[in-house]
């Protein structure tokens, strides 16, 4: 009888065993999953690129496109909800930076503006380089424009959270980047610079998009 029950004892014990071990390959695999799925990918371009004026006969931008190829990396993926960062510099000595619209192009069309910070104050014919500037959907920071008069020199206008001045180089928030949430990140990316100056030829002297990377869902 005691023969008996050790031995039914010996295989609860077995049996249990093999349950924890089943158990604990499953939380490895799905963790490893998570791990792999949950990757970063940034894809930047770091030398300059010149945005030609526009055709002020046809009324059309001049246009400088940048190409961001996101390869095999991201098969299978789209882009983690609100993870997609973009960073930019533009510049010009003569100013007139206020003539530029930007705007980043997703593989399947989406598009969404990035802020132009020399638009909101009607000063871009004063303020030569913008950035580099950082928008990401998850920041309260905006901008703002000095007051240049004492006491003591500051931001009053607006938000308080409005404290990143000229020339913009940091991170504010850009809510709209989080339109790219869930969208397939395979594929080729377009950062776009339109200048609608017909006279000044303004110049990208960088750009790179950010998003962290999760599985499709099925």
């Amino acid at each position: 009888m005691n023969a008996r029950r050790s031995r039914l004892g010996l295989i609860c014990v077995l049996a249990l065993a093999v349950c924890v071990a089943i158990a604990m390959s499953a939380g490895a695999a799905e963790a490893k999953k998570k791990k792999k799925s949950g990757h970063s990918i940034t894809v930047s371009k770091t030398t300059a690129t010149a945005i030609p004026a526009g055709d002020g006969t046809n009324e059309i931008a001049g246009v400088a496109t940048v190409p961001f190829t996101v390869g095999k990396k991201a098969k299978g993926k789209v882009v983690s909800p609100g993870s997609l960062t973009s960073t930019f510099q533009i510049s010009d000595p003569a100013g007139f930076l206020d003539d530029l619209d930007l705007k980043i192009v997703a593989p399947n069309g989406r598009t969404v503006f990035l802020d132009n910070p020399a638009q909101f104050f009607g000063l871009g014919d004063t303020v030569p380089v913008v950035g580099p500037l950082t928008e990401t959907p998850n920041s309260s920071t905006g901008y703002c424009f000095p007051d240049p008069s004492p006491p003591p020199p500051g931001c009053p206008f607006g938000s308080p959270d409005n404290t990143l001045a000229p020339p913009w180089a940091g991170t504010a928030g850009n809510v709209d980047l989080a339109f790219f949430s869930g969208v397939p990140a395979r594929g080729t990316w377009v950062f776009k610079a339109l200048n609608f100056s017909t006279t000044s030829t303004h110049v990208l002297n960088s750009a790179s998009i950010h998003m962290k990377l999760v599985a499709a869902p099925k």
